[in-house]
Parts: structure tokens; C-alpha cells; sequence
């Protein structure tokens, strides 16, 4: 039988799904090498456009172990497809999953340990980290260094018994995935209150979190940091947002896109939500041309428990219940239709859900 030539295949190789490759790395040497290479990785990325949604859950096992577990799935209408399923050890009982960048899925404990894994190829890394005596990590995000090509961890601490609004004691910490042997510190003056324990939103370039400012007593901000150049900035929210409180928000991102997400209902409208999508690359200091506006309402049933996750379609993903309804519902913006997201084997009361796209991309070996 004639061989398909080299130049063939290895253009057909990077259109394919992730759950191929990895099935393909056993064939031969040559594919797995030519899978494994960081400029098919980039291109892989970079053509994968289909989003998919991973979903999350503890599994308690003993008393000092547990396993954490992840579902990809496809969604094609009402009916989601299986993709990946992995599965890790972890020695906490409760723990915070970060939204997936590139395919790559970071998560930590509420008494520290952070890690990152790729369900795809079940690899997973706990990063190293160095004794902070007297001080506790506040909150941490994964990012991707476009400039770079790299993954960075970012991480704030603060000293025990400081207040929460004492900012000048923060410390911010970066780690440099595959490059980085521990954590390194970068020195900034933070202009805002520290957001709580809240994780932050990665798009773009930035990660992103809803804050007080310190000086200013207008309203809320946005906080930004730019993953490749680790300098911080501050966005608007809105105008006719300003004067309420950040607590009635929340950041996710969708499509590659950042969005503010408005929580407060009104007690006669529990059955809107408004999502802001921040529009890139326009003047900032048009405020109100930095946002665009996508209300979603449901014809009866309370939506205030749900919350965007993903948007799969041009469609939207809610995580939360709708009455008559179940946990993942999927909104057409188009039609304003609702519609329950059947998940198949995944049963668990309690999950995290968040978009995805499936990739190569490696977990460098444990530091």
C-alpha cells in the first residue's frame, strides 16, 4: 500500500482534535516528535477555534486524599459529547479552579499547593512553593504570555492579620512556566484595594480584577495586568454602573473576550442579566464606547442564580439553576431561547465549569 507523503500529513495533523493526536503520538517517533514540537503546538492553538466546556469536581477519597476530576465536552445543540476524561491526586478537600488558557488548567487548595495540568495528555506539575512565613496567598491566575510564548502563574500574598483594605502590604509573585525554578517577586504600588479573594479573568493579554479604588471615591474599577509586561492598569467600568458597589459584579470571559457581568436583580427582575463586553482597542478615555451591552432574559423563571461560562456557537452557557430547567443551560441570543445542556456521565451535585480548547500544549516537569 502507497504511504501518505510526510508534507500531507503533517498538514492535515494540526487541524485535527486534540483526542486525535493524542492518539496519533503512538503511531511512530516521527509523529510524536512532530506532535510534540512548540511551533505545531502554536499552530494547533492557533486553528482551534471550537470551544469546548471542561467540567470539574472533588472526589473524596480518605482523610488526606482526594481525586479531582475532569470532563470535556463537546456541545453540539441540546447534546454534549464526551472528549477528555482525567483524573489527579490531590491532598485537599476543597480547592478553586482557574478558567483553562490554552488548554492548560490551573487549581489550588484552600490551604495552598498550586497546580497545573492538561487533561488531554493527564500530565500535571505542583509548582514549587517557597515558605512564606507569616504571610498567605490571597488569590492566583494562569495567563500566556503572547511576546513569549510562555505560561505564567501569578500569585498575591499578604502578611497574616492585615487588614483586607491595606494594600501597601501585598506582595505579587510570578512563575514563568518551564523557565522559572521558584517564584519571583515583582515590586508594584497597587492603586486599588485588594479584590477580596477573588480569582482574576484572563483575555487578551490581561488578567482582570473588579476593585475599590484607594483614592478615588467614585465607584468601582477594573484592575488589569498585562501578562507580558507585568504592569498594572485601570479600566471604567460603565458610567451608569459607577456609583454601585463591586460586590454586584462579576468578571468572566467569553469567547476571548473580557465582560462584566451585573448581579444585582431587582427584586421584580430576577429574570434579566446584563453582560458588558469590554471592546478592545478603542480610546480609553471614551468611557462609554469602551462597552457593549447583551441582556439576557428568561420569559418566567428567576435567572440570578447562573452565571455565563462559555459561549459555544454564538451561543451562551449558563452554570446555575433554572427552574424546569437543570444546572448547564444554554441561551440563544438570537432567538432568546432557553434550553437545558444534557451532560451525559457527568452526575456530580457539585461541579466548576468554564470553557476550554483542547491542546497539546506540555506541563513542564515538577521543580
Amino acid at each position: 500500500m502507497t504511504s501518505i507523503p510526510d508534507h500531507i500529513i503533517y498538514h492535515i495533523l494540526p487541524q485535527l482534535p486534540v483526542k486525535s493526536l493524542v492518539r496519533f503520538k503512538c503511531v511512530s517517533k516521527n509523529w510524536s516528535s512532530f506532535i510534540a514540537h512548540p511551533d505545531f503546538i502554536k499552530a494547533h492553538v492557533d486553528r482551534t477555534k471550537t470551544q469546548s466546556l471542561i467540567i470539574s469536581s472533588l472526589e473524596h477519597q480518605n482523610l488526606h486524599t482526594s481525586i479531582i476530576r475532569f470532563f470535556s465536552i463537546r456541545v453540539i445543540n441540546e447534546v454534549s459529547d464526551t472528549e477528555i476524561s482525567a483524573s489527579f491526586p490531590v491532598p485537599f478537600d476543597s480547592y478553586h479552579v482557574l478558567p483553562s488558557c490554552n488548554g492548560l488548567v490551573c487549581f489550588y487548595g484552600s490551604h495552598g499547593g498550586i497546580h497545573v495540568c492538561n487533561p488531554a495528555s493527564r500530565k500535571m506539575v505542583t509548582l514549587s512553593d517557597r515558605s512564606d512565613a507569616g504571610a498567605q496567598s490571597w488569590t492566583c491566575g494562569l495567563g500566556f504570555d503572547k511576546i513569549t510564548g510562555k505560561y505564567k502563574v501569578v500569585k498575591f500574598l499578604k502578611p497574616c492579620g492585615v487588614d483586607d483594605d491595606v494594600s501597601d502590604s501585598l506582595r505579587l509573585e510570578v512563575f514563568t512556566m518551564d523557565e522559572d525554578n521558584s517564584w519571583r517577586t515583582v515590586r508594584f504600588q497597587p492603586p486599588f484595594r485588594f479584590p477580596f479573594r477573588q480569582p482574576p479573568v484572563f483575555a487578551g493579554g490581561f488578567f482582570y480584577w473588579i476593585s475599590d479604588p484607594v483614592v478615588d471615591s467614585s465607584g468601582f474599577s477594573i484592575i488589569s495586568l498585562d501578562v507580558g509586561h507585568e504592569i498594572f492598569g485601570v479600566i471604567k467600568p460603565p458610567e451608569s454602573l459607577w456609583r454601585k458597589n463591586w460586590y454586584l459584579f462579576s468578571l468572566v470571559e467569553l469567547g476571548g473576550k473580557l465582560c462584566l457581568v451585573d448581579l444585582d436583580f431587582d427584586v421584580a427582575e430576577k429574570n434579566r442579566m446584563d453582560i458588558w463586553i469590554f471592546k478592545e482597542n478603542v480610546d480609553c478615555d471614551r468611557t462609554h464606547d469602551l462597552w457593549l451591552r447583551e441582556t439576557i432574559v428568561h420569559p418566567s423563571e428567576s435567572i440570578d442564580c447562573t452565571l455565563p461560562v462559555a459561549v459555544v456557537g454564538g451561543e451562551i452557557l449558563l452554570h446555575g439553576y433554572v427552574k424546569g430547567l437543570g444546572e448547564l443551560n444554554i441561551y440563544d441570543p438570537k432567538l432568546g431561547r432557553f434550553r437545558e445542556l444534557e451532560i451525559g456521565k457527568v452526575s456530580w451535585q457539585y461541579f466548576h465549569a468554564s470553557s476550554y480548547v483542547g491542546s497539546m500544549v506540555p506541563v513542564p516537569n515538577n521543580h
